[in-house]
């Protein structure tokens, strides 16, 4: 495989598994159409010359295929109708070499891991139905709940704000001088409060509700991408990045809970908060922080 196992693309927007059944395209089309996914279902098209499969408009710049390519099956983000190959080659460029990324761009990229993740468990023979993430989907749209959170002013007290598309407060967080402490407030009332621990390396976090610790996550000295792990009420907590540590993927258990993605890193940082199972909400707003702290230590640390 490499120094990088494509079979897991982790936000890198391509994947090459190994296509032990020696599936067809039209293979793919039969398998695929029967398994449920969050980004559309698919139809059979081509790229240039090639007969693929199709995911149109998974983004509102990108589309996603899949298709045999010798002994392996790949897969991968190409632009929208009307959006060229050259914008999305330059996006691509962007977001591998300055760790920046748009919403359009995460979304392709995250539908290309759950795709792989999908070609993968029908490579091995798995009778499957609905992807991981789209089990994960608990909320009462039947889609991702979206916040946003984002710096404040430097001060001496860190504060954040998170709210909805409308610009509306659902969150408001500060912490205290020396940045251990974060208190995470809903209509006035601390929803949430994270607490990390002074002088310990790796950093280790502890998500406290009402009181009570119902969380303890530990970073995971990694030379790629940032990684922590630990336990959420019991059960196993799992936080990983990508490559850039400009997206994470939030699981509980083997369900993926939600994701976050910096949607701006230009002045002060703007993270975009994506809630798979609604009664996390609040835990998602913890994490957020989380996140944040891992992004500006990997910073500092390449500096």
């Amino acid at each position: 495989m490499g120094l990088f196992d494509m079979t897991k693309p982790n936000g890198t927007g391509f994947a090459r598994i190994p296509n032990k059944q020696n599936y067809t395209n039209q293979d793919l089309l039969n398998k695929l159409s029967a398994v449920k996914v969050t980004f559309g279902t698919p139809v059979m098209g081509s790229i240039g010359d090639y007969e693929a499969v199709l995911y149109e408009h998974v983004s509102l710049k990108y589309d996603l295929f899949v298709r045999v390519d010798g002994k392996n099956i790949i897969a991968g983000k190409i632009g929208s109708e009307g959006v060229s190959s050259v914008h999305a080659a330059a996006d691509f460029t962007v977001g591998t070499y300055m760790g920046y990324k748009d919403e359009n761009q995460s979304d392709a990229d995250h539908a290309v891991d759950e795709l792989a993740e999908v070609l993968v468990s029908l490579e091995n023979g798995e009778d499957i139905t609905e992807s991981r993430v789209s089990a994960s989907m608990k909320t009462s749209t039947g889609r991702a709940l979206e916040f946003y959170m984002k710096q404040k002013a430097v001060s001496l007290k860190p504060k954040f704000d998170m709210f909805d598309e409308n610009q509306n407060v659902v969150y408001h967080v500060e912490g205290d001088v020396t940045r251990l402490n974060y208190s995470i407030r809903k209509d006035g009332v601390e929803a949430v409060r994270l607490k990390k621990k002074a002088i310990v390396v790796p950093p280790e976090y502890v998500i406290c509700v009402g009181g009570k610790d119902i969380g303890k996550i530990k970073k995971k000295i990694k030379l790629t991408s940032p990684e922590l792990k630990g336990t959420l009420n019991g059960q196993d907590f799992h936080i990983e990045g990508n490559l850039m540590g400009s997206d994470f993927d939030i699981k509980v258990g083997s369900l993926t809970i939600g994701r976050i993605d910096t949607s701006s890193q230009v002045v002060n940082d703007e993270y975009r908060v994506m809630v798979f199972d609604e009664s996390y909400k609040d835990i998602m707003a913890a994490v957020t922080i989380i996140c944040d702290d891992v992004v500006d230590a990997e910073r500092k640390w390449q500096s």
